[in-house]
């Protein structure tokens, strides 16, 4: 049994004593498992590469977003909800509440208001004050409107004039979106149609969503709301606040909307009143309310005719000795008539021009003097039916102007040709008839060539200067 054993043990060792044999690669096997690896790192670096790429390109659009006007107002304002004031979202974006006080931006040399953020990023505005002060029209309907004529350049002659104050608009701004909705007892409708349009007028809705007359919009000011009563009456802002109806024939102010496209880059502001987001517009730039300084006079561009620049005194005329004029318009008749000595014409084109010692770059001015009355309509056209021409004017009751701080002043335009009452403006937004024999405010008019300039920036603090 023993040797068995022995045997066995022996075979045992025998086996584990056998050497492995060695395993060679062949040129085929060495490509395909060279390949192989290479592909491996080829694909982890293509990959890391690719997830670095994406990752470093979104931190680069989100801090792009960062300097853009709906990116610094997403960012610095957290979400509120019910009677919060502040950012609320619903299902278009994010919109304004309430008394803020950090949604001021400045573009095209003029004061808006945020109202909302789109889902597209894109930003709606409202003028912060009162651009002009006029008749809505012979009619309730909008887009028969003097509103809607003077915001959009239409098939109308002489149409746009608020449209074409915007530098190069189509370089910032899209079509805004809105709806003319109906207020009943106090609860506001959305209209059933969307309407586009570059410029449109503020709505109730937006009125009401911001809570009216406890929001940023109630400046105290008499402006048209686009909307109607029950009675398809147009309705109004009064200096409370409070949402009133009102005929088309009352003379109210007008507050531009307008939509800023995506991704318009803030250059500087954190949307304060001291310090207002700034858009960036590069070389897009014209006059429109910039300021020009002749002599010791102050003038605020209002009108850009391919650099000939029209201005209206920001303030009054006043004697030398700084005391203010106060002047009745005539006292006769309500038209502006040069000849007449006892006209207003006459004193800004003689009295005044003669005092003036920049008088020699001004230039003649075409101003329409067109009736806008029962007789003739209330329709803007009707002011370019008669002009005259001369060194000084007036403002026309449909022009531009964006400082509502003059007040209680006289206008180019007559209410009837035989009869004595001309337009006079409020500070409120008020425009009403006076008699031409009453002595109100003067707001002289006149015109220069941006090539008569020679330094300056614009500014108020900075203004251009002529001679």
């Amino acid at each position: 049994m023993a040797k068995k054993v022995k045997a066995k043990i022996r075979l045992k060792r025998r086996s584990n004593s056998k050497k492995k044999e060695k395993h060679s690669i062949g040129p085929v096997e060495f490509i395909f498992n060279f390949l192989s690896l290479t592909a491996l790192i080829g694909m982890g670096v293509y990959f890391g590469y690719r997830s670095l790429y994406y990752y470093s390109k979104q931190n680069m659009i989100l801090e792009e977003e960062a300097m853009t006007l709906n990116g610094l107002i997403i960012n610095n304002n957290p979400v509120v909800h019910g009677s919060d004031e502040g950012l609320h979202q619903d299902s278009d974006g994010y919109y304004f509440k309430g008394k803020v006080e950090n949604n001021y931006v400045i573009f095209a040399n003029r004061a808006f208001r945020v109202i909302r953020v789109n889902n597209d990023n894109t930003v709606r505005l409202v003028a912060e004050d009162i651009a002009a002060s006029f008749m809505w029209g012979e009619s309730s309907d909008y887009f028969t409107s003097n509103v809607y004529n003077w915001l959009n350049t239409t098939d109308l002659p002489h149409s746009g004039v608020y449209y074409q104050t915007i530098p190069d608009p189509k370089e910032f701004i899209t079509k805004t979106k809105y709806t003319i909705d109906l207020m009943e007892e106090g609860k506001t409708t959305s209209g059933d149609q969307e309407f586009k349009d570059y410029v449109s007028t503020l709505s109730v809705r937006d009125y009401v969503l911001a809570n009216g007359k406890s929001s940023y919009l109630n400046t105290g000011k008499l402006f048209y709301l686009l909307g109607y009563d029950e009675d398809e009456s147009n309705l109004y802002v009064e200096e409370d606040g409070s949402i009133q109806d009102c005929d088309s024939l009352d003379g109210f102010g007008i507050r531009p909307v307008i939509t800023l496209k995506k991704n318009m880059v803030v250059s500087t502001g954190d949307g304060s009143f001291q310090n207002p987001y700034v858009i960036m517009q590069g070389e897009h730039k014209n006059y429109v309310d910039t300021y020009v300084q002749m002599g010791t006079d102050m003038w605020r561009v209002y009108r850009d005719d391919s650099g000939i620049l029209r201005m209206y005194k920001n303030g009054y005329i006043t004697y030398p000795s700084g005391e203010e004029v106060f002047l009745n318009y005539s006292n006769t008749n309500s038209i502006f008539r040069l000849e007449d000595d006892e006209n207003i014409a006459y004193y800004l084109n003689h009295n005044y021009l003669g005092s003036l010692p920049y008088a020699g770059v001004l230039l003649d001015t075409y101003f329409t003097t067109g009736e806008i009355s029962d007789d003739t309509g209330y329709s803007f056209e009707n002011t370019y039916v008669f002009q005259v021409v001369s060194k000084v004017g007036l403002l026309s009751i449909f022009d531009y102007n964006a400082n509502v701080g003059l007040t209680n002043y006289f206008h180019m335009n007559t209410t009837s040709e035989v009869g004595s009452m001309q337009y006079n403006r409020y500070a409120n937004g008020l425009l009403e008839e006076a008699d031409v024999r009453e002595y109100k405010h003067i707001v002289p008019v006149v015109s220069i060539s941006k090539d008569s300039i020679t330094s300056g920036s614009g500014s108020f603090t900075d203004p251009y200067v002529v001679g």
